[in-house]
């Protein structure tokens, strides 16, 4: 027979010679074969080779146990039968039913002993539990796997520590107090005295009687013995209050224990221990524990110094102390049944409180008894804090999607734990998903995260995902949310509405290319990347985001916190939207850009602006799009303005996303304007609504900071508005704007090698010649020597890297056109340069 037992779900029982009155296993431990698998084809193999083998070789035994009792048992047979007769002709049958039954009779005894040994490797094993069950029931149940362990281990520590207490106490009380009552002053001492004054009178005579009025029954005590005496009743008080704190100890741990064996579901009995065990936690039961077992430490020294003493008084001032200690003990206990009534996952349960807590039902309001909404949170991240077997950890991770946490919670190690497995498991496709939702799931709740987890080094496994991560979210958000327009009950409409705004925050979580993000960091807004691609790398079209444009309409289901992640998620098409929803998602836009709406809203807005500023500055009174007109372009640059100013009659003095200058929204700004003001239409609607005097009033901020690029657009943006036949309202002779015109020519030496800056060139050298028209006497003869010479080395570089541009699919009419107009400029600042003073430029006319 082979020592694994195989069962299937089509094996037909096996006909047995059991009798009808053998203890089989009853109806409880009948094992249903659909709760173990649905499908005939799937099979369980349980390991019983130490089981079976031990059974199957006493069933062997008690049939035929060996040559020697076969013998036996047939000679004994044979003794027992009487012999063929002419008489009787036949051997008696009753011998022959008699070994039949006995051999019979122990069969079925050892057959439903290894029928007990099956159900009970059944029950034991978890092969046949985790079949066919959900995310939820597979982890309940390895929960329970790990907590009895866990459990185990904890109760017979803690029952350890409670042994010693008691055994401690009782010892060191019992010695205090022989040592208390030996100190005690002797009646014997009067009756002594007295004894001698009788004899002296019989000796001597009536004359020989002292005066006896100060003899007592008692004797007074020294000053010495009164400290020795409150020392030692202040050990034993100290000792009894540490024996009564293991006995309340000893409770809390078998009402602790208790928990384990009460019925109900697996989760709901896990979700009861989880609660208790952080009750344990949360009162500090172990440190309690410590504390008894201090005091006894103390008890020691007091009683070691007053043994030293060795002296006492009578009159000893205790009892305020005593009075004190009892006093004490009875306001604990009291809180105790107060806190085991009041929070009922207390550990500290004692026999009043079961009492107190029926009394109280009757007076106090009812009050909510359901288990902690956080409890399997709790759950979850004591697995992952403790457990290291990998099942049990994958277990807990497919639960964690599903789960609130709660807030203000240090989930550091926990989100620890998952990175470090995240980070290992990157060939295995279904467990890295896994984890990298586990973890961004993490990140949106409320909880504290140390920042350095977030980061991750760079590899090309996480920036393949990434892209899959957040198209996964964007998909469960969309789900969501078409559920939730077609709910109409209560529930389900708060169920798919929270569902879509954790999908939305989700998404959020992947928006940095080499870390993990909190959904309210504001660097997403102005450096995050929402961008993503389908399986086969198609980019979505933007009718793949018009739930998300209907949704964001609607003030009913969203609040400035999903507003501001749903602007974000749309910043992704990089456009206006489709059709049909581009009204609608502009007019959406230029609300959230609102004066009244908060930083963040109005800041990604601003940047869902920023990513479809290509088709905007496209956009003309005679390509005007469907959907769009003058008239809402016109309330989309007001708007714009309102999102970077919103306070344009109030001086602003905030330094946080409001402040007068923000780098990186207004680096953001300038880059849109500067886009924009290449359409004519688009600058005399910028100029208009202020926004020239907007990137006037930033020109101090951006020299100060030294930005190269970003003083390049601005210096764009003015040559293109004096082009115009707009004069600018500041001078660019103000040594304030010089670093306009240089600090970008120093950084376009670099970076005249890249395909879109050299489309820019004509432009900035447009921008740049505006200005330098303008220059009066007092601006330096160095500056214009160094300014000629970073046009110089731009030329040269773009001349030793043409070739290459145009390999790149850069147009040779563009790089020509971008030559020519540097040179002329080159030449135009070397005679300016002459006319300052003779300055030597290197370089030639080519």
């Amino acid at each position: 027979m082979s020592t694994t037992a195989r069962i299937t779900h089509n094996t037909s029982p096996r006909s047995s010679p059991v009798p009808a009155d053998t203890d089989l296993p009853n109806n409880e431990n009948t094992i249903d074969m659909n709760a173990v698998t649905e499908e005939p084809a799937v099979s369980i193999k349980v390991d019983l080779n130490k089981n079976m083998s031990s059974t199957l070789e006493q069933i062997r035994d008690q049939i035929m146990p060996d040559k020697t009792s076969e013998e036996h048992l047939v000679s004994r047979n044979m003794s027992n039968t009487p012999q063929q007769t002419p008489d009787n002709g036949i051997e008696s049958d009753n011998a022959k039913e008699s070994s039949v039954v006995y051999i019979e009779g122990n069969l079925a005894k050892n057959m439903s002993d290894t029928l007990r040994h099956i159900l009970k490797v059944l029950r034991e094993s978890t092969i046949a539990g985790e079949h066919d069950k959900d995310d939820r029931s597979k982890f309940w149940t390895k929960y329970k796997k790990i907590s009895n362990g866990y459990d185990d281990d904890f109760l017979n520590r803690a029952q350890g520590d409670i042994f010693v207490i008691l055994t401690f106490a009782g010892l060191l009380s019992t010695v205090i107090a022989t040592f208390v009552i030996g100190m005690q002053p002797d009646p014997a001492d009067t009756t002594n005295a007295l004894l001698v004054q009788l004899i002296a009178i019989t000796v001597n005579g009536s004359s020989a009687v002292h005066d006896i009025s100060n003899l007592s029954s008692s004797t007074g005590y020294s000053s010495s013995t009164v400290w020795i005496q409150t020392l030692a009743y202040m050990s034993l008080a100290l000792s009894i209050i540490a024996a009564f704190g293991a006995v309340l100890g000893k409770q809390c741990l078998n009402s602790y224990e208790a928990t384990r064996e009460k019925g109900g579901t697996l989760e709901e009995s896990g979700m009861r221990r989880q609660m208790k065990l952080d009750g344990l936690v949360r009162f500090q039961l172990r440190p309690l524990l410590q504390a008894f077992l201090v005091l006894l430490q103390v008890a020691l020294v007091l009683f070691s110094i007053s043994l030293c003493l060795k002296t006492w008084a009578d009159h000893v001032p205790t009892f305020g102390f005593m009075t004190t200690s009892a006093t004490s003990v009875a306001l604990s206990y009291a809180g105790t049944i107060f806190m085991s009534v009041w929070w009922p996952d207390s550990p500290f349960q004692t026999p009043g409180t079961d009492i107190i807590r029926a009394l109280c039902k009757k007076i106090l309001p009812k009050r909510n008894s359901s288990p902690s909404s956080f409890a399997i949170s709790s759950a979850i991240r004591w697995i992952l804090e403790t457990s290291t077997d990998p099942s049990i950890v994958e277990a807990a991770v497919a639960m964690i999607p599903f789960v609130q946490w709660s807030p203000n919670l240090d989930a550091s190690a926990t989100f620890a734990r998952l990175r470090d497995i995240f980070v290992s498991c990157q060939d295995m496709e279904e467990l890295y998903m896994k984890y990298g939702k586990a973890m961004a799931h993490i990140c949106i709740q409320p909880v504290k995260i140390d920042e350095a987890l977030l980061k991750l080094s760079w590899n090309d496994k996480f920036q393949g995902n990434r892209s899959n991560f957040i198209r996964n979210a964007f998909m469960a958000g969309r789900d969501a949310y078409h559920q939730l327009k077609n709910s109409s009950k209560v529930n389900d409409i708060l169920k798919h509405r929270a569902d879509t705004r954790t999908a939305l925050r989700t998404m959020l979580v992947h928006g940095q290319s080499v870390e993990l993000s909190r959904p309210d960091d504001e660097q997403l807004i102005w450096s995050g990347d929402m961008c993503w691609y389908h399986g086969d790398g198609r980019e979505p079209n933007c009718e793949e985001f018009d739930w998300l444009v209907d949704y964001l309409a609607s003030d009913a289901n969203t609040d400035y916190e999903t507003q501001g992640d749903a602007l974000l998620a749309l910043s992704a098409m990089q456009e206006l939207g489709s059709p049909t929803k581009r009204l609608s998602y502009i007019s959406s836009l230029i609300r959230c850009m609102g004066s009244t709406r908060p930083p963040r809203v109005r800041h990604t807005a601003l940047r869902a602006v920023f990513e479809a500023r290509e088709e905007l500055a496209f956009i003309t009174s005679v390509s005007m799009p469907e959907g769009v007109d003058v008239h809402i372009l016109d309330e989309l640059s007001r708007a714009v303005l309102t999102a970077v100013h919103p306070n344009d009659d109030e001086a602003i003095h905030d330094t946080g996303p409001d402040a007068p200058f923000h780098e990186d929204r207004d680096y953001c700004y300038i880059r849109l304007i500067y886009t924009l003001t290449q359409n004519d239409e688009w600058r005399q609607r910028l100029t208009r609504d202020g926004h020239l005097d907007r990137c006037i009033s930033l020109v101090d901020g951006v020299s100060q900071k030294g930005h190269s690029d970003v003083g390049f657009y601005l210096l764009v943006i003015f040559g293109r508005i004096r082009s115009s036949g707009r004069d600018l309202p500041f001078s660019p002779a103000e040594e304030r704007c010089w670093p306009l015109l240089k600090n970008p020519w120093n950084s376009a030496k670099y970076l005249v090698g890249e395909d879109g800056y050299v489309d820019e060139i004509p432009a900035f050298v447009t921008a740049t010649r505006l200005n330098l028209t303008i220059l009066d006497d007092g601006v330096p003869r160095a500056w214009f020597t160094e300014l000629a010479e970073d046009v110089h080395m731009t030329l040269v570089n773009l001349q030793q890297s043409q070739a290459i541009l145009v390999e790149d699919g850069v147009a040779q009419a563009t790089v020509d056109a971008a030559l020519s107009s540097m040179q002329g400029l080159y030449d135009t600042v070397r005679r300016m340069t002459d006319q300052n003073g003779t300055v030597e430029l290197r370089g030639t006319e080519g």
